[in-house]
């Protein structure tokens, strides 16, 4: 046990005295604020396994330490609202658990490697190829925290989210197509409004205006044809409020970076049981 003691002294030594100084937090080259030295001794595990060194730490953040709720710099910490829901500092959880919400998926997972198939001699043949920069599946992964409120969009679909609202009774679940239309002319203008709906979406949910927001960019789909989402077309919000009857217990247990923003205020159904009478046989269906 002493031995023991007297290892664990011996390392804090030796990590205490390698610490490169970084008396503030750096703002990085893609925007973020990031403090190594806080970082490292903040998290004791991280620095044991990678050392101090400010890139490799900075690239742990991004990778990992984000999702795990991690903190960036003194006085990044967490605020939760009475909906669990990760708020300032850290939005992009927010909408990283937002997504989940709706229904989707992603893999926070590091992909080290290109994995195509190729037709050889009558068969497929797997082929891997090592990934210069390993990528991960995230759909939070390029959001940008951004005012928005001086646009005329934003204000008139923050509008109608009121109106309806109003209509309908707080914590009501509302599922619409917004009034408002702009024409996407092309990939910039088709991403600058799905930047705007992430943001407003997070700005209702923190003025109390909903308790629960989701927004999409869509498209008039009636005529049967599948669109290039960057083709020429007008285009609404696709507005989802207080609705959380997509989310499963199963996606929070796959993804347990972000069942901390949900803390149990927030319903989510068990599954439902298997019942062999309702599956084929009372519909008279063999599968």
């Amino acid at each position: 046990m002493k031995k023991i003691a007297l290892t664990f002294m011996a390392v804090a030594i030796a990590m205490s005295s390698s610490f490169t100084a970084f008396a503030a937090p750096e703002t990085m080259p893609d925007g973020t604020v990031f403090d190594a030295e806080y970082y490292a001794q903040n998290n004791p595990d991280i620095a044991a396994v990678y050392g101090t060194d400010k890139e490799t730490l900075f690239q742990h953040y991004m990778m990992y330490g984000k999702a795990e709720g991690r903190q960036a710099f003194a006085g990044n910490e967490v605020s939760v609202t009475k909906y669990g829901v990760l708020l300032e500092p850290g939005d992009e959880n927010y909408l990283r658990a937002g997504y989940l919400a709706a229904g989707f998926d992603y893999n926070l997972t590091p992909i080290t490697e290109n994995v195509y198939y190729m037709l050889e001699d009558g068969k497929w043949v797997e082929h891997r190829e090592p990934l210069k920069t390993p990528r991960v599946s995230d759909p939070a992964a390029n959001f940008v925290r951004k005012d928005w409120s001086g646009d005329k969009r934003y204000q008139d679909i923050r509008n109608e989210v009121i109106e309806l609202v109003a209509v309908s009774g707080t914590g009501t679940e509302i599922n619409v197509e917004s009034r408002v239309k702009y024409f996407s002319g092309n990939q910039q203008t088709y991403e600058e409004f799905s930047a705007l709906l992430d943001n407003l979406s997070i700005d209702l949910v923190k003025e109390g205006i909903v308790d629960t927001c989701y927004m999409f960019n869509s498209y008039d789909s009636s005529d049967g044809i599948l669109l290039d989402p960057y083709r020429p077309i007008e285009r609404y919000a696709d507005i989802y409020i207080n609705s959380n009857h997509l989310q499963s217990r199963e996606s929070y247990e796959e993804h347990p970076e972000a069942w901390a923003y949900f803390r149990g205020t927030i319903t989510i159904p068990e599954p439902e049981p298997y019942d062999p009478v309702l599956d084929g046989g009372a519909w008279g269906v063999n599968w």
